[in-house]
């Protein structure tokens, strides 16, 4: 028999507006924090489904979740709080170490100290200057005995901010890691002249060759609508509903070499999950980017997590 001709691929996209106050919340929270992996922790709240179209059929099946890390996302002022005394000590730490490597200070030295900490931005800050909050989105695959993890994307605020000030413009960086690859993929927002509506390109490698893929917000469009092309040839679009409580969108993707891989499609899934979250992250990006040039770069917390993803890994031990 002959190789079956590829077939397209569609996905509907369920976000929720208020995932605490969301009806089956509760048996999806208890579903998903006994499951059978560890990507779903105790400060993650499910916030959305995923439906898969039966292309002989035409039915729909619920097939996946998507859940929210809120511990970064939702940041607290308690743990603004925390953050800030830690650095106070970090920032406590290095000043005495300068006035003295080692050892107790003098009475002079321990004077100097005081009036170093007395005039230093880090120990006059307030926990609401602190900019800390940071999209963690993952992919779960769900059946009626398990639970799999498929996928994550996480922004790197990082990049964005020294993008978006080469740039003069807020632009945006997300990386999504995959199981079973060795590779993470940057999705990077591009700033172009006279180009408004918001364009984001990523490589994304097959195992076998790279594909380069745009993904381009419409001109005119009733939601939030993207085209999405690989090497500059139209294969789908996100669909973005108008009339819905959250970002609800349909993902299709037109029949060829990526539409029956897994990998890309819980890729482009986790990229339309965070549309919904793009104009809030942006205000991050920006109070970050006015932060960092008012000399204030300190504001900017850049956690353990997010330092991980420029891991080298050809670093000498």
């Amino acid at each position: 028999m002959g190789k079956k001709d590829p077939v397209p691929s569609r996905r509907y996209l369920d976000m929720w507006a208020l995932p605490g106050m969301h009806p089956s919340n509760v048996d999806i929270l208890q579903q998903m924090k006994t499951a059978d992996t560890n990507h779903f922790t105790t400060h993650m709240d499910t916030v959305g489904t995923v439906a898969e179209q039966d292309l002989e059929s035409g039915s729909w099946a619920t097939t996946h979740m998507l859940g929210l890390r809120t511990d970064v996302w939702k940041v607290d002022g308690a743990e603004l709080e925390d953050a800030l005394e830690v650095m106070r000590d970090q920032r406590r730490q290095t000043l005495k170490k300068q006035i003295k490597k080692t050892g107790r200070l003098s009475a002079k030295q321990k004077a100097d100290l005081d009036a170093q900490l007395e005039d230093d931005d880090v120990m006059q800050m307030e926990p609401g200057e602190i900019e800390k909050r940071r999209l963690v989105l993952k992919l779960f695959k769900t059946s009626t005995d398990r639970v799999r993890w498929c996928g994550t994307i996480e922004q790197v605020t990082m990049t964005e901010v020294h993008n978006s000030i080469g740039s003069k413009r807020n632009l945006l960086t997300m990386v999504v890691m995959l199981p079973r690859s060795e590779h993470v993929t940057y999705i990077q927002q591009n700033h172009r002249t006279f180009r408004i509506p918001s364009i984001f390109t990523f490589g994304f490698f097959d195992g076998q060759q790279m594909h380069h893929v745009a993904i381009k917000r419409k001109w005119v469009s009733i939601g939030a609508d993207f085209e999405v092309e690989c090497d500059g040839e139209s294969i789908g679009e996100i669909d973005g509903r108008l009339f819905s409580f959250g970002a609800d969108s349909y993902l299709d993707i037109d029949p060829g070499p990526l539409s029956e891989n897994t990998g890309f499609i819980d890729l482009m899934t986790l990229f339309t999950a965070s549309v919904g979250y793009h104009k809030a992250m942006r205000k991050s990006v920006d109070r970050r980017v006015k932060a960092t040039l008012s000399g204030q770069s300190h504001c900017h917390v850049v956690c353990n997590e997010e330092l991980r993803l420029r891991h080298n890994g050809r670093a000498a031990a």
